[in-house]
């Protein structure tokens, strides 16, 4: 899986969430989130970090650079090092590397960049990861809500049930903003591993709260539209049924609420706009009730 598929879900939880990063990579040393610096741009042609945050500890400030990798690639280690030097001239800071891996893999994940003549190690650049599947227990526990969106990806073999625990864990977000874009983060990555027709079933009660999202994906955006124009339809469809029903109601005796709710009941089956349309002038000149049902 390309990590460019993911890069605006991760954009969202680095900035959104940097302080937990900070928190799982430094879980005993007093180090707090101070600023984020957005879309860096490094003194390389094309070249560009997303998640770079200020922090601070014992007075001292350093910048944060976050980078994700589905999984690990040969070239990472010397990239980090390129990174790390570029950041620290750009901007005379010490640098704090942390390197996340999203997807299980059993082989062992190198924190350093070496150059060596022979068998001797000449430079060594040693960085922080972290194998966020580790922490899969924690996120279902609830001790990591905000990463909820990322367990389908740590998890062995996702499930419906691990989409619906990332949705309850996401609904307890109380802040409206957040909630809506972990919900369109859960749906993001997500389809890479459900149909899409089944999570937009699964999802359908949330649609109001993704409306609210930061981004969203094409494929989801077509289906809130589509939704709209269908949710458009049935209340142009529900108008013509209470006009029929005002109608009849005024001209013929129907002060039975059973009478009422059968009517009603027939006029619901109906959905073609235009039959119902036929009926409203039908409504207007049957003689009889029993004669507007012929």
């Amino acid at each position: 899986m390309p990590i460019n598929i993911f890069d605006r879900v991760l954009k969202i939880l680095a900035r959104n969430y940097a302080a937990r990063f900070l928190q799982l990579a430094f879980p005993t040393t007093e180090v707090y989130l101070a600023g984020t610096l957005e879309n860096v741009e490094l003194a390389l042609p094309e070249q560009r970090v997303d998640f770079v945050h200020r922090v601070v500890h014992a007075g001292q400030e350093y910048l944060l650079h976050m980078e994700f990798q589905i999984e690990h690639r040969a070239e990472v280690p010397r990239r980090m090092f390129v990174y790390s030097a570029l950041l620290t001239q750009q901007f005379d800071l010490p640098v704090i590397t942390l390197v996340l891996y999203l997807q299980r893999q059993a082989a062992s994940i190198p924190g350093t960049y070496e150059v060596r003549v022979g068998s001797e190690l000449v430079n060594s650049f040693t960085y922080r990861t972290l194998r966020l599947w580790e922490y899969e227990g924690a996120i279902r526990r609830g001790q990591y809500p905000e990463l909820a969106p990322l367990l389908v990806m740590l998890v062995e073999r996702p499930d419906r049930e691990i989409l619906t625990r990332e949705r309850e864990l996401i609904l307890a977000e109380e802040d409206p903003q957040k909630r809506a874009d972990l919900l369109a983060c859960a749906v993001t990555i997500g389809a890479r591993y459900f149909d899409k027709e089944f999570l937009w079933r699964f999802f359908r009660e949330e649609v109001e709260m993704l409306k609210g999202a930061s981004f969203i994906e094409d494929w989801l955006e077509e289906k809130l539209e589509e939704g709209l124009q269908q949710g458009l339809q049935q209340g142009s469809l529900e108008a013509r049924r209470q006009d029929i029903l005002h109608i009849l109601r005024t001209r013929f005796d129907l002060s039975e609420e059973k009478a009422t709710r059968a009517l009603m009941e027939r006029l619901q089956e109906i959905e073609d706009q235009a039959l119902l349309q036929g009926l409203v002038m039908e409504a207007v000149q049957a003689e009889s009730l029993e004669a507007f049902w012929a």
